[in-house]
């Protein structure tokens, strides 16, 4: 992709001046550049309404940008790849108006809750928020605002069908929002119970931080690797889950080095106990609501396996009525031995382990299928 657009850029610098080229060019760069945006995307690749007015605003605004600003850019005060990303940010802070923004939040009033359209509307309005540059500066800390942030675009998902447009602005309706959630954000976080909470989180990701520079991608991949070709046999599948956890967060924090901070105090917010969360009604009042503790992965594979609704798992080795394929999984998610099934049934190891290993792989898009959706979760399962 980058390449391309250096391409495009040395064409349109080496195109003359007001020429049929240098402009159909420009047009083919400000496109190129506008596919890795996040706002008005394609609905099943079509555009329509508001959604394809913006882009087309867009589209002209970047090509005006690219224009003035194009001859001007020196690749060594700046990577493309950055210069190309706040031209699209200054273009979609431009063409994001709050005309628009409240075109596009009736167009998410239209669709019924839960439905596709629905979901498609209410992300695509975030983010339009996100990028317009329309949410009021308040005098919060970082903190506070980013966290006031996040509970007020939250509050706009649950909350988007009671916006009435004659009683005022959409922009209005949020900000107004933000600025109360900010203030009883800042109160929350001044009870020392909270601060506590913090501070327990605050040290979680440090310990976090430590435990992955100690780590190596490699060798969790080889841990890994070992025991997909069944060389290691005691490793139970918690254990597994938290191979690939530990393996996903490293790759994560490689890739994205700048957003190690944010992604490791986010990780350590879940592994944290926190008190109930604060919800924000639709009149602003503010509740507590208890939360059920989240399932685990092994949690939910246990319940699916013990229920076994779609009768998936009552395979047998052959010449054995027992164990069947469901008493092994739930018997290795206890932690049993591979040892002590063999001494428990009177089955040599290698028999038990390529019964469950050749019965999983074949079962697993099943099985992982099944889980996702009686739990509504996208986890990647370990086997």
């Amino acid at each position: 992709m980058e390449e391309q657009l250096e391409q495009l850029v040395r064409q349109v610098k080496q195109a003359p001046l007001d020429s049929m080229d240098r402009q159909q060019t420009i047009t083919h760069l400000a496109q190129q550049i506008l596919k890795a945006r996040q706002v008005v995307r394609p609905f099943r690749g079509r555009l329509t309404g508001i959604y394809q007015e913006i882009a087309e605003q867009a589209q002209r605004y970047l090509q005006q940008l690219l224009e003035q600003r194009i001859d001007s850019y020196y690749d060594h005060r700046m990577s493309l790849g950055q210069w190309t990303r706040d031209l699209r940010s200054e273009t979609f802070q431009a063409v994001l108006s709050r005309s628009s923004l409240q075109q596009l939040a009736l167009a998410a009033k239209q669709h019924k809750p839960r439905t596709p359209g629905h979901q498609y509307a209410i992300s695509q309005l975030i983010q339009a928020i996100q990028f317009s540059g329309k949410l009021a500066r308040l005098q919060f800390t970082p903190d506070i605002y980013q966290d006031a942030v996040n509970q007020t675009l939250l509050w706009v998902c649950q909350n988007i069908h009671s916006y009435d447009a004659d009683r005022g602005d959409f922009m209005s309706w949020v900000n107004y929002r933000l600025d109360k959630i900010g203030q009883l954000t800042q109160q929350a976080q001044q009870d020392p119970y909270t601060q506590a909470i913090q501070g327990k989180i605050i040290r979680t990701k440090h310990q976090l931080s430590a435990l992955l520079r100690q780590l190596k991608a490699t060798d969790l991949l080889d841990w890994l690797m070992l025991y997909a070709r069944r060389l290691i046999l005691d490793l139970n599948l918690s254990v597994i889950a938290a191979f690939v956890t530990l393996l996903n967060l490293s790759i994560a924090v490689q890739q994205s080095p700048d957003s190690k901070s944010g992604l490791l105090f986010r990780v350590a917010q879940e592994l944290v106990d926190l008190p109930p969360p604060l919800v924000y009604s639709e009149d602003l009042s503010l509740t507590e609501i208890s939360q059920e503790e989240p399932l685990s992965l092994a949690d939910m594979l246990r319940q699916y396996v013990e229920e076994d609704q779609d009768h998936l798992l009552k395979k047998q080795i052959q010449g054995h009525p027992e164990p069947t394929l469901q008493t092994l999984i739930l018997a290795r998610l206890e932690g049993k031995s591979w040892h002590t099934l063999s001494q428990q049934y009177g089955i040599k190891v290698p028999t038990l382990s390529n019964f469950f290993q050749r019965s999983l792989t074949a079962l697993a898009p099943k099985i992982r299928e099944a889980i996702q959706s009686q739990f509504s979760i996208s986890y990647d399962f370990p086997f």
